[in-house]
């Protein structure tokens, strides 16, 4: 409905007064006033007073314009229904055109369109056992003692062609450019292990098979990974942790682990579980594969070696001050889930 020039008077009068939305609803409720306006309402009548000086509609000169305070009602109408609508769907709606009705919605009402952040299904169990992991682990990881002695594991597959999402890949210009992108089919790729504490990163280990399996990764913990350790005296003193893969979850593998860190490593099956289902705790998730994948695929690459040489170059390259805050945001990300019950809470980063 539109909003008579005696209500547009007493919101500017109460908003000067009270200096807050939510407040001179509550006022205007109180007051009995009829037809109370949308705080987005109230606050474009408060915002064009301060733009122009008064409560009256501008003279325009030419064809009037179509978009009216009831219109915008509508709008708002559609929008409080379901959020997850198209600028189209809003427009068939109101039965105005899709340009007007994407002006109001932006540049009247102030609403903005937000990615939506997909993440894994989780069943009841899941939270349960995310928020004892977070109780446990917390404490631990934030323990001056254990600095630098938790490492935290993961494996991700690279492609000489990139792999880029379409969806995300936009490019603006005032002409279209026709750009194209040749893709790769069955473009040649590789399986990358590391190994991140807040001090360090252990790898990369590149896996040259298809996939990886009980025995090739149980020979690189053999092999790569327990050397390094050896080397630097390490090997009574960190802290280890995989994910459930079922390569991870061999019996063979296990019984290294418990014979190699004794009660010292997390995982499935060890003396601290990780909770099915949460890559969001993990650095390697989180942050690293991200940024190499951000870094490598600038520019063309023509072969596995290559790919390997760039990804080799971009973890030699990170500054040692990067591990350290990566790991303060897994505390972060640990009371997450304790305050959120193992929900989860990408939506709020």
């Amino acid at each position: 409905m539109p909003i008579n020039l005696q209500l547009r008077i007493k919101i500017v009068l109460t908003m000067a007064k009270l200096e807050s939305l939510s407040p001179v609803r509550r006022y205007f409720q109180r007051e009995n006033v009829s037809n109370i306006p949308s705080e987005k309402s109230i606050k474009a009548v408060y915002d064009k007073f301060i733009e122009t000086g008064t409560v009256f509609d501008r003279q325009r000169s030419g064809r009037p314009s179509l978009m009216t305070e009831e219109k915008l009602d509508e709008i708002e109408e559609v929008l409080s229904t379901t959020s997850m609508v198209s600028v189209r769907g809003v427009s068939q709606s109101v039965n105005l055109s899709k340009t007007v009705v994407h002006r109001a919605m932006r540049d009247v009402l102030g609403y903005k369109p937000y990615k939506m952040h997909r993440t894994q299904q989780l069943f009841d169990e899941d939270k349960d056992l995310r928020v004892v992991m977070a109780e446990i682990l917390l404490p631990i990881i934030e323990d001056e003692n254990n600095d630098g002695l938790i490492f935290l594991s993961d494996d991700a597959t690279f492609h000489v062609s990139g792999m880029i999402h379409k969806h995300n890949c936009r490019i603006w210009s005032q002409d279209n450019l026709h750009t194209t992108m040749e893709v790769a089919m069955n473009s040649p790729k590789v399986t990358v292990w590391c190994a991140m504490s807040s001090k360090m990163i252990i790898g990369p280990y590149f896996f040259d098979e298809s996939t990886v399996n009980q025995h090739n990764y149980l020979d690189m913990l053999q092999n790569f990974f327990y050397p390094f350790l050896q080397k630097k005296k390490l090997t009574r003193r960190i802290i280890f942790q995989q994910d459930g893969a079922p390569a991870h979850f061999a019996n063979s593998v296990r019984s290294w682990l418990d014979d190699s860190f004794d009660d010292r490593w997390i995982g499935r099956g060890g003396s601290i579980s990780w909770a099915p289902r949460s890559p969001n705790l993990s650095p390697l998730d989180f942050f690293l594969w991200g940024y190499i994948r951000t870094n490598i695929y600038r520019t063309r690459i023509k072969d596995l070696n290559e790919l390997k040489a760039r990804i080799t170059q971009e973890i030699q390259s990170i500054e040692k001050k990067t591990f350290h805050n990566v790991f303060l945001e897994i505390g972060n990300r640990f009371n997450f889930y304790i305050s959120l019950e193992g929900n989860t809470f990408e939506q709020y980063l």
